[in-house]
């Protein structure tokens, strides 16, 4: 795996796995591409995307998201989207850029493209994987029991009792429902296991869900739900499990800037993993085109 390195942004110190900036000529650096993961993940997601974006000139990061170990949980416990939106932003500034490409899949998706929202003269490009914008999203019963863990975490001291059980299986058995054509061999659980396995660490963890439906703020609903000016690359797995396609039916409605939808059949909530080559060339075509 690749070594974490840390730094602090925030009001947290965040670890990261970095590619394409050699410390010798950190005066010459590339432009950079921050990965933010989701639940239930880590960092090491996006270890094949990084050393892709290396081999094409850029200055790859992908940060473990608060709350997720190797970073530190918030101090204050606040694991709202306001919050890890903040997080996108002030790690830009911590790198010593002024702009950068973001890369968001679940949970980061959500910080990317409200980052995007709150600033976005700092997100040069977006690319965001398989979840909802909120401009656009549907309420159907049908997604509502997709999503059936969302209200089941909501339980205080349920899940925290149980997910941990046969070697957290709760979160095999979320992987094999949401990507049921991705064989169990290449999930490779062990880092998120060792995050939910840390003093504190599966409260936070499910801790962004309890945020999004305990602590939403006005000015949190009105971030998520105006439009994104951003240029966006969006991706969707037709078999994901925890997300229907009729969330994605109005999606490019959402963003007031050039947009594109890519939509995998048979793939699931892993597209930068499931069908990494598909999507490496995409986003990269993305990545050096107008915009």
């Amino acid at each position: 795996m690749t070594e974490t390195k840390k730094i602090e942004a925030n009001g947290i110190q965040f670890s990261y796995l970095e590619k394409g900036l050699d410390a010798k000529s950190s005066d010459k650096k590339r432009p950079l591409v921050l990965c933010f993961h989701g639940f239930p993940d880590t960092a090491y997601t996006f270890e094949q995307t990084l050393s892709r974006l290396e081999e094409a000139g850029y200055w790859a990061v992908a940060p473990f998201m608060r709350g997720y170990y190797p970073s530190s949980l918030a101090p204050d416990d606040d694991y709202s989207t306001l919050r890890l939106a903040e997080d996108v932003l002030a790690l830009i500034d911590a790198f010593g850029v002024d702009d950068a490409i973001v890369i968001g899949h679940d949970w980061g998706g959500f910080a990317a493209y409200t980052a995007a929202n709150m600033q976005p003269e700092k997100i040069s490009k977006l690319v965001v994987m398989c979840i909802p914008h909120m401009n656009q999203t549907v309420m159907s019963w049908q997604q509502l029991k997709k999503s059936w863990y969302v209200f089941y975490f909501q339980l205080p001291w349920v899940a925290e009792r149980k997910i941990p059980e046969n070697n957290y299986q709760f979160i095999d058995q979320l992987y094999r429902t949401w990507s049921p054509y991705w064989r169990s061999a290449e999930f490779a659980l062990e880092p998120v296991k060792k995050a939910l396995s840390m003093p504190g660490g599966l409260t936070a963890l499910i801790g962004y869900y309890r945020a999004m439906i305990r602590n939403s703020t006005k000015q949190q609903r009105d971030l998520m739900t105006q439009q994104t000016d951003v240029p966006t690359l969006f991706f969707a797995g037709e078999a994901d499990g925890s997300v229907g396609m009729d969330q994605f039916a109005s999606i490019e409605k959402a963003f007031a800037n050039d947009f594109e939808f890519v939509s995998y059949p048979g793939v699931g909530h892993f597209p930068h993993r499931e069908n990494f080559e598909e999507f490496a060339a995409k986003v990269l075509a993305f990545l050096t085109g107008p915009g």
